[in-house]
């Protein structure tokens, strides 16, 4: 667990450089969509993730990191574990921009909490299919998936920042039915853990079986 713990501090290490300087750009777009605010909480995770990736490829870090005396599932297990802390500097930038309105005016409601778990928990779910990708292609393909990644996460964020405003009524639509449905969420819950295993594993057979 303590070499997970420092092979998640290397990614932040790498990333520092870029680190306040893609916070800031996302807190300044999150506070001007300040109306669709949730919807903006998926970009800096995700955002940090290709970095760190990017940056692995560029110095070459897989060649280092399968020197060490870790066994590769390890060295795996550290980049889904990153996942965590990411998703926490999200969450915790979200509630900057949405404190920054409530400062300024421009934030009247209170803070949708459920909404902005669930757009926060998406970003597993995008890092399911992006982390395989990057163990399979690493330095060839990269920029290539980087590239779709950015415009899906780009795109996405600027078509669901015009539509929600417009849709106020979105997020309630999508969990209508399960507000109080244990057995739906359970349900859930699971399928979400599931996906986020064989994404580990698929990205473990590829490491596994690379020659590096």
């Amino acid at each position: 667990m303590y070499s997970s713990f420092y092979l998640i501090r290397k990614d932040f290490i790498l990333t520092r450089k870029y680190l306040l300087l893609l916070l800031l750009f996302y807190m300044v777009i999150g506070y001007s969509n300040q109306d669709s605010y949730i919807v903006s909480a998926l970009l800096p995770s995700m955002l940090m993730l290709m970095n760190a990736c990017s940056l692995d490829v560029q110095h070459n870090n897989q060649r280092f990191l399968v020197s060490l005396p870790l066994p590769r599932h390890q060295l795996v297990l550290a980049k889904y574990l990153s996942l965590l802390p990411y998703a926490a500097i999200s969450l915790i930038s979200t509630l900057l921009i949405y404190l920054a309105g409530v400062a300024t005016g421009r934030a009247i409601e209170p803070i949708a909490w459920r909404d902005l778990l669930l757009m926060i928990a998406c970003f597993p779910l995008l890092a399911a299919f992006y982390l395989p990708l990057y163990y399979w292609l690493g330095q060839k393909g990269m920029q290539i998936v980087n590239m779709i990644f950015m415009m899906l996460v780009m795109f996405g964020f600027t078509a669901l920042s015009s539509v929600t405003p417009k849709l106020p009524g979105l997020f309630d639509w999508i969990n209508s039915g399960t507000k109080d449905n244990i057995v739906l969420w359970a349900i859930g819950g699971v399928a979400y853990l599931f996906l986020l295993y064989c994404s580990y594993l698929i990205s473990l057979r590829f490491f596994v079986k690379k020659d590096i």
